[in-house]
Formats: C-alpha cells, structure tokens, sequence
C-alpha cells in the first residue's frame, strides 16, 4: 500500500458546545482539543480452558473531548459548569459556583461539535456527540509564567438510537 500524504491531518480545532443562543463556541484553547474513546471490555474463560480467553464481549463505550479553554470569560462559566450561575446586580454582575451535589449532569447534555480549523466548512470532518454533558474545573494560575484555563470535558451520554459520537457527516443518512 502506498502511502497517503493528503490523508494526514494536523492542526488545531474549535468545539461548538450546544445549538442556538445558548451555543458556547471554544475557539481559544492553550494545549489543543483532545477527542477519546474509551471501551471496557469483559474476557470469558472456562475452567477447561483455564486462563485462556474463549471470548471477549465489549461491555461500554464512551467518548470524551478535552478542551483547555484559554478564555478567561465570566459569563461562559454558569453555561458549561454545573452549579455555578451568574447574579446580576448594581455595579455589575459576578458568577457564583456553588457545590453542585446531587446535580445530575446528563440533564444538561447537548450537542457537542469539534471544529478542524482547516476543514471549518467541511462537514466531513468534523465529529459530533449527539449529546454531551459538561466536566468544567477551574484551573486558574496568576502567575507570569501560565494562562489562565478553564478544563472543559464534554463526555458523551447516548442518544436514543445508542449512538454516542460521528465521524464526518452527521446528515448523511443510509440508502436503501
């Protein structure tokens, strides 16, 4: 097989998190965009066969997005962080977090869309999670030598039909 140059792809992306106004748009990040899928697996053995393997059946599977959001951006904050919200008042507005126990985040999941800045209008490379729900830390150094992060982790929850991510197109549909 020979070999492919114009299929390596490099380069940084954005992620769109969620549709319409409430669309949050990570287009600044310090460390780039990490997409992973993780799956579990479950061996089988019999006692006739001790510890060899007769079978493996994949038990799960998910799908996470890091995104070391470089913007320092109060009012972001409450739209990707469970438990945190912002109060508005005289002189101005601040952002409160609060613990967040018992919040459940697969209420807040939505669409999750990654973005090569390269292929920004090309939909065939890009990847969807139909529905993603949001990990926020705050990471915040004040220092001369670091930015100011916000670790942003959108994990996938599945759809109804049990899909948890797409790659490329997600308007192609099968044909008969």
């Amino acid at each position: 097989m020979s070999q492919n140059f114009s299929k390596i792809e490099v380069g940084p992306a954005i992620v769109e998190y969620g549709e319409g106004p409430t669309m949050v748009k990570f287009e600044t990040t310090i460390g780039g965009v990490v997409f992973n899928t993780e799956t579990t697996y479950r061996e089988q053995k019999t006692d006739q066969t001790g510890e060899t393997i007769v079978g493996k059946r994949v038990t799960g599977r998910n799908v996470s997005v890091t995104v070391p959001f470089g913007e320092y951006d109060l009012p972001t904050i409450p739209k990707i962080m469970a438990g945190a919200e912002v109060v508005t008042g005289a002189g101005g507005s601040k952002v409160v977090v609060k613990t967040g126990v018992g919040l459940n985040l697969i209420d807040t999941a939505k669409q999750a869309v990654i973005k090569p800045l390269a292929k920004l209008t090309d939909p065939d490379f890009w990847i969807t999670i139909p529905l993603a729900y949001s990990e926020t830390d705050l990471s915040y150094s004040f220092n001369n030598e670091n930015e100011r992060i916000t670790n942003v982790t959108l994990r996938s929850t599945p759809d109804e039909d049990g899909v948890i991510a797409i790659l490329g197109d997600e308007t192609i549909t099968a044909t008969p």
